[in-house]
């Protein structure tokens, strides 16, 4: 008897149902955290290498409709067709707040944030100066959320900045496989 007891208790058991997880209250950030917060940064879309000029267009459409909906084009001029005069310094930078999350990120290899940013334009540099681009040099701007390179030297070198232009996209691609 005992043992037909102890198989029913055993049955029993194992059919009965899960005991459910008590609900843990969580903490998340306000729908109003800084939109210059790193888990904002994160969620950006973020510009790559390889994209052509009609990817990085479609990435901006979300920005571009954004600052639509304040009346202003991607620059935050009064939009084409609309009535009225060009919106304040206070709209302008509303709508620029408001649409920074949708604002592309640049391609890691260029972002100031990457602590390699600069060794990989001194990479692009040198791949440029080899397919003779001769005034050709890092620029990091501060304040500037990109390391880029200036083309053409003080005098405006046209060859360097007509072949630095060529041959950048190239540059940069075989750079990053480095």
């Amino acid at each position: 008897m005992k043992k037909a007891t102890l198989a029913l208790l055993l049955l029993l058991a194992a059919c009965a149902k899960p005991e459910t997880q008590p609900q843990v209250a969580s903490i998340s950030a306000p729908s109003s955290a800084s939109p210059t917060s790193a888990a904002a940064q994160e969620q950006r879309p973020r510009e790559r290498l390889d994209m052509t000029p009609e990817d990085v267009e479609a990435l901006y459409v979300p920005y571009n409709q954004c600052m639509a909906s304040f009346g202003m084009d991607k620059k935050g001029r009064a939009a084409e067709g609309s009535v009225g005069p060009q919106p304040t310094k206070e709209e302008l930078d509303k709508a620029l707040q408001v649409c920074e999350a949708k604002t592309p990120l640049p391609p890691w290899e260029k972002d100031v944030t990457n602590p390699e940013a600069v060794d990989f334009a001194n990479r692009v540099v040198q791949c440029l100066r080899g397919k003779g681009v001769r005034y050709v040099e890092v620029h990091n701007e501060p304040g500037s959320d990109t390391v880029s390179y200036a083309f053409g030297g003080p005098n405006n070198d046209a060859a360097s900045i007509s072949l630095g232009l060529e041959h950048v996209k190239d540059c940069e691609i075989a750079s990053s496989k480095k």
